[in-house]
């Protein structure tokens, strides 16, 4: 029962910890990647934002892409791809001069698929309705490109200030994940793109099913097709963190469903044999993530049979379990936490959220149609 009970504890930490850190270390005693020198000729690009009832957002994300635009020599348009909204976003948008693609309700998979067929940048950068662009995001994500082996190219999402509940554990996870990225570039390329921004090679671009995780499938495509996915830690955009837990947990178990769907068509990529390195971090930065906290429930039972028979360590494992389950249900109730409470009660419902979503994926759960998350 020992042996079950450390496999149970190490296999999570190895995971969330110990694969981050073998593959920073690995990463820091490499130089960065040489980029090529700048192509004389700015690629043309097309921005692509996927929008359903965004009347509250679509202006300022507009106008903050009109001026990044300001510091890019070459050819660009901005296409809205509206999701059937019921709202005035389509009207902010052509007011903001940008093109809008009006499309019945269906989901952000067929606004997208309906809306690349009247882009005509060789570049498709793709950005979320929300999130702000930097002043100098757009030259910086575009510049790997230079590179003839780079398909894709993942920036960097930050979140905004301290607004909503769990913004401080955003932030932390937004580090955590941007610092792993930045290793998989030197190493083997990034696993996948965050769909707040990243762009991709017009010919490269797939036809988006209805049931993944966008960012995921349309990036990876890169990869799919031979090329590298690389990492532009200077282009940048900002975000407002999700206020309610409600709303944060039926997000991660919506996105947890449709990441594991984009992973099974995307399966053939875990073969070491055709994507070499990339195939096992795949593996442990997306199917493992999902499945480890699996552990957790049948940890804690172990737990409690070995401190029964006297093991104070697993009497301390079994109190620490029960004591962050505590506090996520402390936050769920609508007790106001703090300091590190809170950013226990964040963790707990993101792994939670990860658990149920892995489960309705193996019981066959698919959503196929997108709903933005709003603010409360």
């Amino acid at each position: 029962m020992q042996l079950v009970a450390w496999i149970l504890l190490l296999l999570p930490v190895a995971i969330f910890a110990g694969y981050p850190a073998l593959v920073i270390a690995a990463a820091a005693t490499r130089p960065p990647r040489r980029r090529p020198p700048a192509i004389s000729q700015q690629p043309s690009i097309t921005i692509l934002i996927g929008a359903h009832n965004e009347a509250a957002t679509i202006g300022e994300k507009l106008a903050s892409v009109t001026a990044a635009l300001t510091t890019w020599r070459g050819k660009a348009e901005v296409i809205v791809a509206d999701d059937g909204s019921a709202d005035a976003t389509a009207a902010i948008a052509e007011a903001q001069g940008a093109r809008v693609i009006r499309c019945p309700r269906g989901g952000k998979a067929r606004a997208l698929n309906a809306s690349v067929a009247h882009a005509s940048g060789d570049i498709l950068v793709m950005t979320d309705a929300d999130p702000l662009f930097d002043p100098d995001t757009v030259p910086a994500l575009l510049a790997p490109f230079a590179d003839p082996t780079v398909g894709a190219v993942a920036g960097r999402v930050e979140t905004i200030g301290k607004r909503g509940r769990f913004a401080a554990a955003d932030r932390g996870f937004r580090r955590y994940e941007s610092a792993l990225r930045a290793a998989e570039d030197r190493l083997f390329g990034c696993i996948s793109a965050d769909g707040g921004l990243y762009a991709i090679r017009r010919a490269l671009m797939p036809l988006v099913p209805p049931d993944v995780t966008d960012d995921f499938h349309i990036s990876t495509a890169a990869v799919a097709a031979g090329y590298r996915i690389a990492y532009a830690d200077g282009a940048r955009v900002w975000e407002h963190s999700i206020g309610g837990g409600r709303q944060q947990f039926r997000r991660r178990v919506r996105i947890t469903v449709r990441g594991l769907t984009a992973l099974w068509r995307r399966r053939a990529l875990m073969n070491p044999a055709r994507t070499a390195w990339y195939a096992p971090a795949l593996l442990l930065h997306k199917v493992g993530r999902r499945l480890a906290p699996l552990c957790i429930p049948p940890l804690w039972l172990v737990s409690i049979l070995l401190a029964a028979q006297g093991s104070l360590w697993w009497a301390l494992v079994a109190a620490g379990i029960t004591a962050a389950v505590g506090v996520a249900l402390a936050g769920a109730a609508g007790l106001k936490l703090r300091g590190p409470l809170k950013l226990v009660h964040g963790a707990m419902l993101h792994l939670a959220g990860l658990s149920l979503g892995t489960i309705l994926f193996l019981a066959g759960r698919r959503y196929a149609q997108w709903t933005p998350q709003k603010q409360p």
